[in-house]
């Protein structure tokens, strides 16, 4: 389900996914874009009726974009969902390409433009980069590592536009982070507040 359908009752859109496995042309039910409170009435809705559940969620997730650490992934961990993120160069911002003067999305498409148009994620895109450089380390390959280094995530979802971007982005697998890495990289960022922050 790529989205959260306002205009469906969740039970309806559950029963047609069990009724997608029960005749096996799926193999699980899964999540996009869903906030935490709408899982979890998806979890309880499968439950309640005794269908199955989703077993995947899939957030937007990167060291620029990370609301999903907010209520996404400690709900995942402590109902033990996959989680498989999209976007987790910032799509493209924190591949190094805009500090080598490439073009991309958020240049080309006005999406993608609105949704990176914070200048803080550009300042945060800078000091990412700066650090990829001094460890000697791809930015889009670290991007990732760093993505797959939290403990709720499962895998990453990764685009490119060429091969040579996305042979240099599979070189995330060799880089298995530290607590201490990780922690570094975290900090180049900007802390999301608390679900409860007011």
């Amino acid at each position: 389900m790529h989205h959260w359908d306002a205009n469906t009752a969740i039970e309806e859109t559950l029963f047609a996914m069990d009724t997608l496995v029960q005749q096996g042309k799926i193999l699980h039910a899964a999540v996009s874009n869903f906030s935490a409170w709408q899982i979890m009435k998806a979890i309880a809705a499968a439950r309640a009726n005794h269908i199955a559940p989703p077993v995947c969620i899939q957030p937007m997730y990167s060291l620029v974009k990370r609301q999903a650490e907010v209520e996404i992934l400690p709900l995942a961990l402590s109902e033990g969902i996959g989680v498989c993120p999209y976007s987790p160069m910032g799509a493209g911002l924190l591949s190094g390409k805009y500090q080598r003067g490439e073009e991309g999305r958020i240049r080309q498409n006005d999406l993608y433009r609105d949704r990176y148009r914070n200048p803080a994620y550009f300042e945060v895109s800078d000091r990412f980069v700066a650090y990829a450089d001094a460890h000697k380390l791809r930015p889009a390959a670290l991007a990732v590592a760093w993505v797959t280094s939290h403990p709720a995530v499962t895998s990453a979802i990764v685009g490119a536009r060429s091969v040579a971007q996305f042979n240099e982005t599979l070189e995330c697998v060799d880089l298995a982070l530290t607590p201490d890495q990780r922690a570094k990289i975290t900090a180049l960022s900007i802390d999301p507040p608390t679900a409860t922050d007011r």
